[in-house]
């Protein structure tokens, strides 16, 4: 007899274009989703403002039968927050720092909840991404394959304005010291902003200087028109103004 499992279904908001994605969650297999900009999440977005790993969704505790309650506890790991809706019609309410919010079947996740500000047209630029999760009981023992992933960025058109382009994909499998210094660069930037709204400059100099040192390393690597590139680019230009 095959084992229960939840089956996670992610709907994405219509601005961001993306397919729904599926995933099995079970006890004995794999008990929670990642969501961020690292090439290795479940979820992979690049929005600005969304971090390398922005969230996770786990399994409650425990074995799964009829009974479950169909929820996911969200655990934010982001600097710019995770907000969740527990129902349609609710405002959205930001997930508290050291703490698993429990998420009904049905309920919405999105992220980031302080938004960058746009530096094009509002009207186009995607700033924010959302998605609804619906959850149930499952036998399945494993899901058919999945279209690759679409990072979260509107479609471009074309002059004619009706043939979008082909959005960008996370193709590249980059080795594990690029992920690593990726990481470790956006980790030491986080860490040089806290240290200035601290006032700790002579902290938050070499800290700023090395987090960008990380970043531009990697630069060569990313293939033209890997996701990663535009975040990379954007976080240092962002602070190379604070490094100097």
């Amino acid at each position: 007899m095959a084992s229960p499992k939840i089956l996670a279904t992610l709907t994405f908001d219509a601005q961001s274009g993306r397919p729904p994605l599926q995933y099995l969650l079970a006890p004995e297999g794999k008990t929670f989703l990642t969501v961020g900009r690292a090439p290795k999440s479940d979820v992979v977005c690049t929005l600005s403002g969304i971090s390398w790993n922005h969230l996770e969704l786990h399994l409650p505790p425990g074995p799964i039968d009829e009974t479950t309650p169909l929820q996911l506890l969200v655990k934010d790991l982001s600097m710019n927050g995770t907000g969740v809706r527990f129902t349609p019609q609710e405002a959205l309410q930001k997930v508290p720092k050291e703490t698993q919010l429990p998420l009904p079947d049905g309920g919405s996740i999105a992220v980031p909840v302080r938004k960058p500000k746009s530096k094009g047209n509002e009207d186009t630029d995607v700033i924010q991404q959302s998605f609804t999760v619906k959850l149930e009981h499952s036998t399945l023992q494993e899901l058919p394959p999945q279209a690759p992933q679409m990072t979260g960025k509107r479609p471009a058109q074309t002059q004619a304005g009706n043939a979008p382009k082909r959005p960008a994909t996370v193709d590249q499998v980059l080795p594990e010291s690029c992920t690593q210094r990726l990481a470790k660069g956006e980790a030491l930037l986080k860490a040089a902003r806290q240290a200035e709204s601290r006032g700790r400059l002579a902290e938050a100099l070499p800290s700023y200087q090395r987090g960008l040192q990380h970043l531009i390393r990697v630069l060569p690597v990313l293939e033209k028109g890997n996701a990663l590139i535009s975040p990379a680019y954007k976080m240092i230009r962002d602070n190379l103004e604070r490094a100097a």
